[in-house]
């Protein structure tokens, strides 16, 4: 190989010495260099919208983007792609889950998976998570974040619905929606599981509305608590017809909440998702409730 090496080096010199020897062609100006094209800059790959992922959900992208058809078993999808700008763009390491620059991301995520379901995204059983690139992408000038979605069967997230996409859902087929729930309770009457039910069947618990805590620290369990009774007792008040909550003196219709996570709290979402529930003799009613005040429902 070494012989046939130095064979083609003579060939090519000897080749170059002849032409030189006989003058150039026309339009050659004999600088082997001057006329290749740069490299083109590399390319750093993007994700984008309205894409499933058969991946489960990692807050710290490696890899491609391969996408699955949101028809198929999928485990999340993709509701809003942005980008770090500025200060946040110019640190030298993606952003950590604490960083400063994850609530403002976060603020775009939710806008965006709102204008994705087609009306507010606590409004669906969903669940809003933040995708950010790898520090070795970072590296080589990724500056996206990924908002991705996961669509719970029921708020306590038992199993997800792994086919079919949210897109437009809220302002259509509103299949993931919250409705109505029945629900299990253990001895203590603490809710253990729900599960979606239609509203003219037996249910314990109807969806009434969305409860914005304060912009405080998150709050400790008895803190919470009481947070949560106060501004759930309003939602499921109005719900029932009331101008004022004082008003409301039903025994057969209480109230629950789902409460807050921390780590989304800190991300600057304080929002909970308040239900009429049922305090009839057989633990469940038949119908909405909304609008009865402090009739007695059916069931």
């Amino acid at each position: 190989m070494r012989s046939r090496g130095r064979w083609l080096l003579v060939v090519l010199v000897a080749t170059l010495a002849l032409a030189g020897c006989g003058g150039l062609p026309s339009g050659v100006d004999g600088n082997l260099t001057n006329d290749w094209s740069a490299m083109p800059q590399p390319k750093i790959a993007v994700p984008v919208a309205g894409v499933c992922y058969a991946d489960r959900y990692v807050h710290v992208w490696v890899g491609d983007f391969t996408t699955v058809d949101c028809a198929d078993m999928h485990q999340v999808e993709t509701a809003f792609v942005g980008t770090f700008t500025g200060a946040d763009a110019e640190r030298s390491a993606a952003p950590a889950t604490d960083s400063p620059a994850m609530p403002a991301a976060y603020a775009q995520c939710q806008k965006g998976a709102s204008d994705y379901l087609g009306g507010d995204w606590h409004t669906a059983d969903v669940w809003l998570g933040l995708v950010v690139p790898s520090n070795a992408a970072w590296q080589g000038g990724a500056r996206w974040f990924r908002c991705d979605m996961i669509h719970r069967s029921d708020p306590f997230a038992t199993s997800i619905v792994d086919h079919g996409s949210v897109k437009g859902d809220l302002a259509g087929a509103r299949s993931a929606a919250y409705g109505c729930l029945t629900t299990t309770e253990d001895k203590d009457r603490r809710i253990t599981a729900a599960k979606p039910a239609d509203c003219a069947s037996p249910h314990s618990a109807e969806f009434a509305g969305l409860y914005t805590a304060p912009d405080v620290p998150y709050p400790s369990e008895t803190t919470g608590t009481t947070m949560l009774e106060r501004g759930c007792q309003g939602v499921v008040a109005t719900f029932l017809g009331f101008q004022n909550p004082s008003q409301w003196t039903s025994s057969t219709v209480g109230w629950w909440g789902l409460g807050w996570d921390e780590d989304q709290w800190k991300l600057g979402d304080r929002v909970t998702q308040c239900f009429a529930y049922a305090y009839t003799k057989s633990g469940v009613v038949v119908g909405s409730v909304k609008g009865i005040r402090n009739q007695t429902p059916k069931g």
